[in-house]
């Protein structure tokens, strides 16, 4: 069979134990193989997925706290300037220029801040006058009821947050305990 003239030297099944019978397994193990390959990368996207999952909840969750700590912040400041805290903050002045583009136009017309100073801090003065009244009215109030209805006063007049507002009311309802009860239960009767 070696190089027999007229015949070509094709493998044919059963020439060597080498041919055609190894052929099938080496095919299996390639696959297999290649089955592996493919399963490992797999799992590695998976992983990557899992793990960019992860992040993203995490950039979320970091994400709503900032925002919550940004409502807190506006909020606070929208209670500092409703009690008049933005008239204790210094005046920044900006230099005129003879340009006339680049003039300020409130401090060239002769107009100066103080005017709006001044306004905030007479703001103040009320907003404070008030909160001394709503407040010893909460301190001389008699009755549970009556420091019930003003928590929403005073929620409004210091800005407090929902929350804020339900500890208040909490606080006003644990103060009250025994002795509170049994006011209620004479106010009812009255």
């Amino acid at each position: 069979r070696d190089n027999i003239p007229g015949r070509n030297n094709e493998v044919f099944a059963g020439d060597s134990p080498h041919g055609n019978d190894s052929t099938p397994l080496f095919y299996a193990i390639e696959k297999q193989n290649e089955l592996n390959t493919a399963r490992d990368e797999i799992n590695r996207l998976a992983n990557m997925l899992g793990d960019a999952e992860a992040e993203k909840q995490e950039a979320y969750d970091i994400m709503e706290d900032m925002r919550h700590k940004m409502e807190d912040a506006n909020a606070r400041l929208l209670r500092y300037e409703k009690l008049g805290m933005k008239g204790a903050r210094p005046h920044q002045h900006v230099s005129q220029s003879s340009y006339g583009p680049f003039r300020n136009t409130s401090q060239s017309s002769g107009i100066t801040s103080d005017n709006n100073l001044s306004s905030s801090g007479n703001d103040s003065v009320v907003n404070l006058e008030y909160l001394k009244n709503v407040m010893l009215s909460y301190l001389k109030a008699k009755t549970l009821a009556d420091r019930r209805k003003l928590v929403p006063v005073i929620a409004t007049v210091l800005c407090l947050t929902p929350e804020e507002q339900a500890q208040a009311v909490n606080s006003v309802e644990d103060s009250a305990g025994l002795s509170g009860v049994a006011v209620s239960f004479w106010e009812n009767l009255e």
